[in-house]
């Protein structure tokens, strides 16, 4: 694109400022979706950008006005300012915005169910491997159903594309593509919206690599487990992130997963930190199947993540 043949007046147009760049909506995003003030690496996580690029957009956005700073150093943290006169456009802009998000979401989950009945789960995939105008949808049957119900799921689809003005691309899977999918695959399988029945995050835990049995899944999701817990030693605050994000992941979740994000909230609010630690190592049932789908894992940083994820075969035993 070329560049603008006149500058405009800043006071006249400062959307062109405000929202110039994708960091800056990003930031904006996240900003007007909380009521209150936050920190600026938790600004950086989870507007899923490096804490340096964040920190200059909220300069700047403090420099017009719009964000008002609160202490110093380390510790500043950030918040909308409310007198602002663009903070309340801004504010109904993004909320307009997750709700349509919502509106499809809910247009595919009433959509897809009908006639289902063998398959495991259908979701939508990672949007950073969508096409403008397209979004991913995935399906978990058995392998001798599965272009079948890519078919139904394809057809049940269309009725609602003219509606939504988007075109719906679905993928098929069975258990063992997702066992051994590959890093790419395993991308594009991460941040799932579940639209129907209810996936085993285990692919989650096999680095995206082939696994041999559930056996070696559960080991591995056990040795993840533990360096967690060693992570809430020295950094409590994973807790209130994982209820933060259990708590929108319920916005999202079908029937099935919601049961499971229930036993997760009851167990962060109502254990002590030390209960939390010994049920995460602990052997149990209970403690296997809530292993596979851990609330933890989507709230670390990249550092963080790296760490608990980078699990050797030495390590496993």
């Amino acid at each position: 694109m070329r560049p603008p043949t006149k500058q405009q007046d800043p006071i006249e147009a400062p959307l062109n400022t405000i929202l110039g760049t994708a960091s800056n909506v990003r930031v904006l995003r996240v900003l007007t979706g909380i009521g209150s003030a936050i920190g600026r690496s938790e600004v950086a996580r989870k507007a899923a950008l490096y804490p340096t690029g964040v920190r200059k957009v909220l300069d700047r956005l403090a420099e017009l006005g719009l964000v008002d700073v609160i202490g110093s150093g380390r510790n500043k943290a950030v918040h909308l300012r409310e007198r602002h006169p663009l903070t309340e456009p801004l504010r109904a802009l993004f909320d307009s915005e997750r709700a349509l998000y919502n509106r499809i979401i809910l247009a595919a989950r009433n959509t897809v169910a009908h006639g289902m009945a063998s398959a495991k789960a259908i979701w939508v995939e990672n949007p950073a491997s969508r096409s403008p105008g397209t979004i991913d949808i995935g399906v978990l049957g058995p392998p001798d159903e599965i272009d079948a119900l890519i078919q139904m799921v394809e057809k049940n689809l269309r009725e609602i594309e003219h509606d939504v003005a988007l075109h719906f691309i679905v993928h098929g899977y069975t258990d063992a593509d997702l066992h051994a999918a590959s890093p790419e695959q395993g991308r594009r399988l991460e941040e799932i919206t579940l639209l129907y029945g209810w996936i085993p995050f285990r692919w989650r835990m096999n680095g995206g690599g082939p696994v041999r049995s559930h056996q070696d899944l559960d080991k591995r999701a056990r040795h993840i487990a533990t360096r967690i817990a060693g992570l809430l030693t020295t950094d409590p605050s994973l807790i209130e992130r994982a209820l933060e994000w259990l708590e929108e992941r319920h916005r999202r979740a079908g029937t099935h997963e919601q049961h499971t994000i229930e036993e997760w909230k009851s167990i962060l609010s109502q254990l002590s930190i030390p209960q939390i630690q010994s049920f995460l190592t602990e052997e149990s049932e209970r403690a296997n199947r809530l292993r596979q789908s851990m609330p933890f894992v989507d709230t670390l940083s990249e550092t963080e993540r790296s760490f608990v994820m980078d699990v050797s075969e030495d390590d496993q035993g």
